[in-house]
């Protein structure tokens, strides 16, 4: 069902970021906005002939903001990086329409995949990383539904299907930021120990 691991996804990071985060405006802000996610998720309006999610909307503003607060690259080189995402998105969601095979290869996991290699070659910070998964595939929402429209096909900007390979992709993120995380702190446990054995 799409949704389903956007939704769960979604509940595991309100309980993480309740029970594991120490209380800051940061952490605040995360829950209130996973919390108003979860409950705008099947809302949706309309613009001229063009129909919207609330939720893309929603991840639209978020994403936004997190680039603005945690850029650490130019303007230019995020653009860039929403673009090759969005491009990446779009033309698997387009080839998946016109090659059936495509179905069956790109799944939400592949497509997942894809965007998480091409955002970790592309950028250190892990906050910078969230958002733009987050623009590119909401960008790519919108021109898939401009297309789909030309085409004579009415398609909803923001299915829920995208976010499902939102939270994977995010959820992929943050776990490798917590594992390197993990990793340099092991790594600095064993040089102190070998240094107070006497170790060069």
């Amino acid at each position: 069902m799409d949704g389903a691991l956007f939704l769960w996804f979604a509940w595991m990071g309100v309980i993480i970021t309740v029970f594991f985060l120490k209380a800051s405006n940061n952490r605040n802000s995360l829950i209130f906005v996973l919390l108003l996610a979860i409950c705008v998720v099947t809302f949706e309006f309309q613009v001229m002939e063009y129909s919207f999610s609330a939720l893309m909307l929603l991840s639209i503003v978020y994403g936004y903001f997190l680039l603005l607060t945690y850029m650490q690259v130019t303007r230019i080189y995020a653009v860039i990086i929403v673009l090759m995402l969005t491009a990446a998105y779009t033309s698997i969601e387009l080839f998946s329409i016109y090659d059936p095979v495509f179905t069956y290869l790109y799944t939400k996991w592949s497509v997942s995949a894809i965007l998480f290699i091409i955002i970790h070659i592309s950028l250190h910070n892990s906050s910078e990383r969230c958002s733009l998964l987050i623009l590119g595939v909401v960008h790519g929402e919108v021109i898939l539904s401009i297309l789909f429209q030309q085409m004579g096909i009415k398609r909803l900007a923001g299915e829920l299907a995208s976010f499902d390979i939102i939270a994977i992709s995010i959820m992929g993120t943050v776990t490798w930021h917590y594992f390197v995380q993990l990793t340099e702190h092991l790594e600095k446990l064993v040089k102190k120990h070998q240094e107070r054995r006497g170790y060069s």
